[in-house]
């Protein structure tokens, strides 16, 4: 096994990956149906905190080129079941994950919940370091067709989302012909934008002029709420652009902070996105 790490944009590629139709839907116990499987990855999923109740599935998925380009390019272990009593804090569960020989890009753990399907935001562990998001590879050859200790800690208090924020979006300005994806995005720090995984994700229709949105999150402190523009092309982060954010009426044109508490509910969080940001 390659012990190369390599860091990835998640937030840039997250949203490239929106353009994918159906991508992490419901799928079957090994996601893609391929003639033969000759390798094997096994290893540890660690949890250390109490397993959402509204968990519905966790599994395992293999990514040949990360994100992928099409559902081809996506295979998963059967469901894991964990326990999801609330007094058990710590548990370690095991998996594996058939797949044919070659080179992986990345094991990504994908979580879930209860009569949803899967989302962009909901990868709770990979391979690597989560923090920072950096992939380390999986390589699966005729020499070595199993890879063990693929240990991969889970952090589900980023899916623990109990709370709600929600807001009305304004949008200002002419909607450009190259409009690829604009979303809003929930972030814990301004970091988030460029490396590890926004808490949350809620992408937006095109063309609208006005947006009411309603976002589930866990309960945390959280820096900014944006909205985020990237045009039609290669996903390159100097694309991005922000359109407009929640401001901080005690610091105009300044992200405000927001707290959110275990079960509470936060309205009125309204934004101006105007397009006219998109070329300063």
């Amino acid at each position: 096994m390659k012990s190369r790490q390599r860091r990835c944009n998640l937030f840039i590629r997250l949203l490239a990956s929106a353009l994918l139709s159906n991508l992490f839907f419901a799928c079957d116990d090994r996601g893609v149906e391929f003639d033969f499987f000759k390798g094997t990855v096994q290893g540890e999923l660690q949890i250390n905190s109490v397993v959402p109740l509204a968990t519905d599935e966790i599994r395992v998925a293999l990514v040949q080129d990360f994100p992928p380009s099409s559902l081809q390019g996506l295979i998963t272990s059967p469901s894991i079941s964990a326990n999801k009593d609330t007094a058990v804090k710590e548990q370690t569960l095991t998996f594996e994950v058939e797949a044919p020989l070659g080179q992986y890009e990345a094991a990504v753990v994908l979580w879930k919940a209860q009569d949803q399907s899967f989302q962009l935001t909901d990868i709770v562990g990979i391979f690597g370091n989560l923090q920072q998001f950096e992939l380390t590879p999986i390589e699966l050859t005729a020499e070595a067709p199993v890879q063990a200790n693929v240990n991969i800690p889970l952090d589900l208090s980023r899916v623990n989302r109990t709370s709600v924020i929600s807001g009305h979006i304004d949008f200002q300005g002419e909607w450009p012909a190259n409009t690829s994806v604009v979303t809003l995005v929930v972030l814990r720090n301004l970091s988030d934008l460029t490396n590890g995984i926004p808490p949350a994700i809620t992408f937006i229709p095109r063309e609208v002029q006005d947006f009411d949105y309603r976002i589930g999150v866990a309960p945390d402190d959280y820096s900014a709420i944006l909205v985020a523009w990237l045009p039609v092309g290669d996903f390159d982060l100097a694309n991005v652009r922000i359109l407009g954010f929640f401001e901080d009426p005690a610091q105009p044109g300044l992200p405000a902070p927001v707290t959110i508490t275990d079960g509470e509910v936060i309205s009125s969080v309204n934004i101006t996105a105007n397009f006219a940001n998109i070329d300063q």
